[in-house]
């Protein structure tokens, strides 16, 4: 499933990264294929996902979030 599709609340592993230069960022944060991961909320337009990534909250737009879980 990707992260785009995934509902709030709803929690899982991130198995893979579909956007090479997205990758880059989110490993060098420490973000690894194997995270657990949950969508906490969406902003009113939807276009920034805010994620909980083990114990670190992250905000992606619409754009980036080309992953997969």
């Amino acid at each position: 499933m990707r992260l785009a599709d995934m509902k709030d609340n709803e929690e899982g592993i991130l198995v893979r990264f579909e956007d090479e230069s997205l990758a880059v960022k989110l490993m060098a944060m420490g973000v690894l294929p194997g995270s657990r991961l949950m969508i906490i909320r969406r902003n009113g337009f939807g276009k920034t996902l805010y994620v909980r990534v083990d114990q670190m909250h992250l905000a992606i737009r619409k754009k980036k979030r080309n992953a997969s879980s």
